[in-house]
């Protein structure tokens, strides 16, 4: 049996159990834990276990098993949450999620179980002694025999009895587990067993009678519903845990002391089992007595009959829990709204790359049909075009998530770091529904977390220096992210120290980058913060010092297309500022000529386009006069192998927009608006600066995406280059 998509499936699931795990442990370092948010840990934690059981990965139900006991004490309060819990269970969170990734691959080291040995032995001081063991190799599920036969000599006949003397209540649970239970790893067996713990089970009545026969009947089914009475000293909110596992998997209703017959009657028409089959069970197991029974029936016929019964003025005690219809209805609607499907991400990718072959073909047809005097065959490439459009939009939606997931991680990163720098660092995230492409999400992990790391290590001051500086003991780290002009930006800023622009240019100047006076432009000397080997830090820590940290930043960012900048004021703080692309499918560009080779400008960057003559250049022939503003510009054919057209009588010049800064890009031919697939570059061209890709237009020839930010930086490189010649 190929196991592979169902393993593939327990990693993703557990994966997103144990970030919401540290999610919640994170919040702990401030406020204590609530019941749900124990209870949330701990269903973390235990279908870890239970799945991982499935597949015999022993030394994760093993580590599982330990860390599930010192929760359920705390979610029983049998011991109170303390803050050196938080430290512990993190640590427990860290070591499962090892567990998880690596046992599914085989064994796992010695070293990593010794670990896993010193995280238990700290947990050891809160638990019992009787359930600190790991569970032995084998465990079976608990039997529960029909107990139909059971009495309990204390129990009398009275109906729906209360509290008595000792404290001890009556539950009714009608308990209907899903017929794909099995199939989600839940032994529904195993969970009544389990009421054993904190209570008695008076009488239980095993339903039976939607069990097929013949070959209808699949062992791998669950077909059995149960109806237990129960007792104990727990309160409903205790018994309701017990199923908290399988709920979801089932239609579970739980009614403590003081139901009445008209609760009965009305659970009785959510159930699928006749109502006079369901009194005759309750009175089976002494739910209801003779006198009750007789009741129930009347008011059953009562209901149907709309004559009101005898019974029907009874006084309903308000447990404050819910069973109406109505409620469990809005609970299905509320379940059908929520309802998603999970899809392997290469098929999203696969679809999306033939959705942009499509487009690419369309335009290639189009083109031929515009040539036909066919008015006919026209309108139906129009329309075919119009529904392809709508098709991309929609697989492009697809592979949208937000960013605030990702944005959770590096909670856990700034409160480690905070430890170890000895810094009292907040962080705040804003904008955490704003959709990226997953793929561009993926690749912005590693350059985000060196910006935080950055501004927690070199950004923030210690405590004693922010409060000599009048300013908070505790610093902040902020994560924003929005939509702007079809692209993404995301800021990471801090209330630090901000950069010294006197020190980076004097640590350039060391190590031979650049030399001269400092600069008036900022954007010139924070370029060199991302140079490679580049660092300010006075000594190599854990954290920083080694000057690898933004160039990896500045590489990954170019690489998605993106550009970086930096803003920082002294003794207020810095941010960094990212703009990315929202995909990296399917570009909307701006299709221009030179001679015959043909560019494509991103069109998120292009504010307008105008006529360009001599007349409009300025003495030093750099830039370009905008209504009284001069902006620099470039030739296309200056930097790229393309021959000028002869009958081309006039230049054009497209002005982009990089950031907040704008400049003129001169061609020879504008020819539009251009939807078109992102084909990236061989590995041969891979690294040729201001081009970020290539596509194929319908005609078949093969049109270069421009990276405006990388052209820019190349000629400012460029002409600084010149202007040092010319001083030698």
């Amino acid at each position: 049996m190929d196991l592979t998509e169902v393993i593939e499936a327990y990693l993703v699931e557990s994966d997103e159990l144990l970030r919401e795990m540290e999610v919640i442990l994170l919040r702990t370092d401030t406020t204590l834990p609530t019941d749900e948010d124990l209870n949330a840990i701990f269903r973390a934690v235990h279908t870890i276990k239970g799945t991982a059981g499935m597949f015999g990965f022993e030394a994760t139900v093993s580590f599982a098993h330990v860390v599930e006991n010192l929760l359920d004490e705390l979610r029983s309060h049998t011991i109170q949450f303390q803050s050196h819990l938080t430290e512990i269970l993190l640590k427990a969170k860290d070591h499962l999620l090892y567990l998880v990734l690596n046992e599914t691959k085989g064994k796992i080291p010695q070293e990593k179980l010794n670990l896993g040995e010193r995280i238990l032995d700290e947990m050891k001081p809160f638990l019992s002694a009787n359930v600190s063991q790991v569970p032995q190799k084998k465990q079976m599920s608990p039997e529960i025999q029909d107990q139909t036969n059971l009495k309990n000599p204390n129990k009398t006949n009275d109906f729906s009895p209360d509290s008595n003397a000792n404290g001890i209540q009556s539950y009714l649970i009608s308990f209907r587990p899903n017929q794909n239970v099995f199939s989600h790893g839940l032994d529904p067996i195993s969970f009544i067993g389990y009421l054993k713990k904190i209570g008695t089970i008076i009488s239980l009545k095993t339903i039976d009678q939607f069990l097929p026969e013949g070959k209808e009947y699949d062992p791998e089914n669950n077909y059995l519903g149960f109806e237990i009475n129960f007792s104990s000293e727990k309160d409903l909110e205790s018994v309701q845990k017990v199923f908290n596992f399988i709920e979801e998997d089932s239609f579970l209703h739980i009614y403590p002391p003081g139901f009445t017959i008209e609760d009965l009657v009305d659970l009785s028409n959510q159930l699928p089992e006749e109502e006079i089959f369901l009194g005759n069970l309750w009175k089976e197991i002494h739910i209801l007595n003779e006198n009750s029974l007789l009741e129930y029936l009347e008011e059953i016929k009562s209901r149907k009959t709309g004559i009101p019964s005898a019974s029907s003025s009874t006084t309903q005690t308000d447990m404050g829990i819910p069973n109406s219809s109505s409620e469990i209805t809005e609970q299905n609607k509320e379940s059908l709204k929520s309802s998603t499907i999970k899809v392997d991400s290469k098929r999203i990718d696969n679809l999306i790359n033939r959705v942009g072959e499509l487009v690419v073909s369309c335009a290639n047809m189009n083109q031929l049909i515009g040539d036909a005097d066919d008015p006919n065959l026209q309108e139906s490439s129009l329309v075919v075009m119009r529904l392809l459009n709508e098709v991309r939009e929609i697989s492009l939606k697809l592979r949208m998530v937000p960013i605030g997931e990702s944005f959770q991680k590096y909670s856990r990163i700034v409160r480690d770091l905070g430890k170890e720098l000895h810094k009292d660092i907040r962080l705040i995230t804003e904008g955490n529904e704003t959709e990226l492409d997953r793929n561009i999400v993926e690749k912005l992990g590693d350059p985000l977390t060196h910006l935080v790391r950055n501004a927690c290590d070199h950004g923030l001051e210690l405590p004693e220096e922010r409060q000599k500086k009048g300013k908070p003991k505790q610093g902040t780290i902020r994560l924003n992210a929005y939509h702007e002009a079809g692209s993404v930006v995301i800021e990471v800023s801090d209330d630090g120290n901000g950069i010294s622009k006197e020190k980076v240019w004097k640590k350039g100047i060391e190590k031979g980058i650049v030399y001269g006076e400092l600069p008036d432009s900022d954007e010139e000397v924070y370029k060199l913060l991302f140079h490679p080997g580049f660092s300010t830090a006075s000594q190599i820590t854990n954290v920083s010092g080694r000057g690898v940290g933004l160039d990896v930043v500045y590489q990954n960012i170019e690489s998605l297309r993106g550009s970086i900048t930096v803003k920082s004021i002294p003794s207020k703080g810095s941010v960094f500022i990212l703009r990315l692309p929202l995909t990296l499918a399917i570009i909307e560009g701006f299709l221009v000529a030179v001679g015959k080779s043909h560019f494509i400008i991103p069109m998120e960057m292009v504010l307008e386009c105008l006529h360009f003559s001599d007349d409009h250049k300025t003495e030093s022939n750099q830039f370009f006069a905008l209504r009284g503003n001069l902006i620099p510009f470039l030739r296309l054919k200056d930097y790229y192998p393309c021959d000028s057209r002869s009958d081309i009588s006039r230049e054009n010049i497209v002005i982009v927009r990089n950031g907040e800064k704008k400049a003129g890009i001169v061609v020879e031919e504008l020819l539009g608006e251009y939807q078109t697939v992102i084909k990236p570059m061989g590995s041969v061209f891979r690294h040729v600066k201001g081009v970020s890709g290539s596509s194929i237009l319908g005609d078949g020839n093969v049109a270069l995406i421009i990276d405006v930010p990388s052209l820019f930086e190349r000629t400012v490189t460029i002409e600084n280059q010149k202007l040092f010649s010319h001083r030698g």
